[in-house]
């Protein structure tokens, strides 16, 4: 600061008092290296021209001035000079009034004609300091340390301003909560400092999209969120939120990395949806979750509806955190039978949940929450745990060649202790491992490919047989697969629905058949209803059928009656 002009402000309207400061500023220069550069002004009214035109370093107020008295003279500077330092000048009898000045955001104060030219200048430099300190601080309150965005504290205070001033104004605030889709991904596979850098291009190019008086804020690791305020209704909404998709469907490159992000947004408006910061903030994520579901890269507003699905999702996760303890889950078993003598092979050990008071709800209305959530980890250890105990007691029966299935969900087998839960449970049910089959989808191999055909062979030493679900559905490339330890593929239903009505499911059909063969692997074929389906898929050399036309999903009990009338492979 030595060689740097301060700029200062006396704000004096006692002629004797103005004189006798600026002579002692005028004895510092003569001292000092550091140069003070002094501006003086008589009445509020005068010091708000001097800032509005210009900045000053610090500033000296007089309390009582012709045009204004005590703290309103005060308020009034903060208002037309809010990130200025303030010293306040007194006479002897003011010091309460001076102590109240700094509660009201001074930095310091000087008693009149008590002061020498070293307190002035100490008083003058602390004062700038202190104000430099406490801007540094309230950044640190107030904005995300990464990007320099308002942060969730910021974005609360402005978007409650917003709000009053609509309410006063009788005009409408968008609120828009952005989430990156798949941005995990991006930390998982190249690094959270990647991560970091994409961060903060997104906060630039979301800034790049909005006017001045809106607001961009993140709230959260990869969530922002946005204030439109001051608008006359919801036309211009959509405009922006294009905007914003366009803009970050730009591809980012960093270094040999070329990283294609997209964002999922969700809009409530005030005051139709909310008129307080949390149902804003609640409703707009509600919608955020549905542009989720319908594909990411869009957005959704909020409407009731949403609101409803959003209550009732929460009574499911509710309701599934007791689900266990409570024994409402239960499995059913579809057989799978093999094609060339209609012989059963095994079991897909299917998920159902008995709710007390809903009744049956189906997975399609609860897995994907448990996947959220996480309550997906002990349900699956219970799938499983639960699936091979059974297979053992058919094996006690006498039905000693069956195979047991269980689906495994993407969490739970990037769990690293995965492979060792596996080899507990085939212990503690007796079950030999070839007779369990670990059913996998497609993006759940194929993300971190190199990691997972490790974890993968793992789980082959265990002796287990492994197979691909929903086969031609995700990457839908066999050249991969001879650099897994895969035993088996199962075509997805949606390519048998159709099989014998269009070209292309059929012909997907027969390649998989075709190529999964040529590198020794079993096909299953899933979901088939009908007779003509069968015939294709026999034609073709299908392995293994499950679906409809063979059986439903059955109980227990219907299992064993079905094992008394219908033969089993032998081995």
């Amino acid at each position: 600061m030595n060689n740097e002009i301060i700029r200062v402000l006396l704000v004096e309207d006692n002629p004797a008092d103005a004189r006798f400061i600026k002579e002692h500023f005028k004895d510092i220069r003569e001292m000092r290296e550091t140069p003070f550069l002094i501006s003086d002004a008589n009445s509020v009214s005068s010091a708000v021209e001097h800032v509005t035109n210009r900045h000053f370093d610090v500033i000296l107020l007089d309390l009582s001035l012709p045009d204004s008295q005590g703290l309103e003279t005060l308020h009034r500077m903060h208002t037309h000079a809010p990130g200025m330092p303030l010293i306040v000048l007194t006479g002897l009898d003011d010091d309460e009034l001076a102590l109240s000045a700094m509660r009201h955001g001074a930095q310091d104060y000087l008693i009149k004609g008590k002061f020498d030219i070293q307190l002035l200048s100490r008083a003058i430099r602390y004062t700038i300091e202190r104000k430099r300190s406490e801007a540094e601080i309230k950044k640190l309150a107030y904005f995300d340390f990464l990007t320099g965005l308002p942060n969730r504290v910021l974005f609360t205070d402005r978007l409650k301003q917003a709000i009053i001033m609509a309410q006063r104004d009788t005009r409408n605030v968008a609120l828009l909560f952005l989430d990156l889709d798949n941005f995990k991904k991006v930390n998982d596979s190249i690094g959270h400092a990647y991560g970091d850098r994409l961060l903060k291009i997104t906060a630039d190019r979301i800034q790049n999209c909005l006017r001045s008086a809106d607001t961009v804020a993140r709230i959260g690791g990869d969530e922002f969120v946005v204030i439109l305020p001051f608008l006359s209704g919801t036309e211009d909404v959509p405009k922006v939120a294009e905007k914003i998709l366009h803009s970050l469907k730009n591809p980012v490159t960093f270094e040999e990395h070329e990283i294609y992000t997209s964002v999922s947004i969700g809009i409530s408006m005030f005051p139709g949806d909310g008129s307080t910061v949390d149902d804003l903030l609640k409703n707009a994520d509600i919608a955020m979750y549905q542009a989720k579901e319908g594909g990411r890269n869009n957005y959704q507003f909020f409407s009731q509806d949403m609101n409803v699905q959003a209550v009732t999702r929460q009574l499911i996760e509710s309701s599934m955190r007791q689900a266990i303890s409570r024994n409402e889950f239960y499995l059913v078993y579809q057989p799978q039978y093999n094609l060339r003598d209609r012989v059963i092979t095994g079991f897909e050990a299917l998920l159902r949940w008995r709710h007390p008071q809903k009744g049956n709800i189906y997975p399609q209305q609860f897995i994907s929450i448990a996947e959220e959530t996480g309550l997906i980890m002990p349900i699956g250890e219970w799938v499983l745990r639960t699936a091979c105990t059974q297979a053992r007691k058919w094996h006690d029966a006498g039905h000693s060649s069956l195979r047991i299935a269980v689906n495994i969900s993407a969490r739970q087998f990037k769990q690293d202790s995965f492979a060792t839960l596996v080899q507990t449970i085939l212990a503690e049910s007796g079950l030999p491992p070839q007779f369990l089959e670990l059913e996998l989808t497609e993006s759940t191999i194929m993300e971190h490919a190199d990691k997972n055909v490790q974890v993968l062979q793992k789980l082959k030493n265990l002796g287990v047989t492994l197979a691909i679900d929903d086969f031609g559905t995700g990457y839908s490339s066999l050249s991969y697969l001879k650099h897994f330890p895969i035993d088996r593929l199962k075509i997805d239903s949606s390519f048998v629905r159709d099989i014998n009505t269009n070209g292309d499911d059929a012909a997907i059909a027969e390649a998989i058949i075709f190529m999964a063969h040529s590198l020794k692997l079993d096909v299953v074929a899933e979901g088939v209803e009908q007779e003509d389906q069968l015939t294709f898929l026999d034609s073709r050399n299908c392995d293994m059928l499950q679906g409809y036309l063979m059986s439903h999903p059955l109980s227990v009990t219907e299992v064993g009656t079905l094992l008394t009338h219908v033969p089993q492979t032998t081995g």
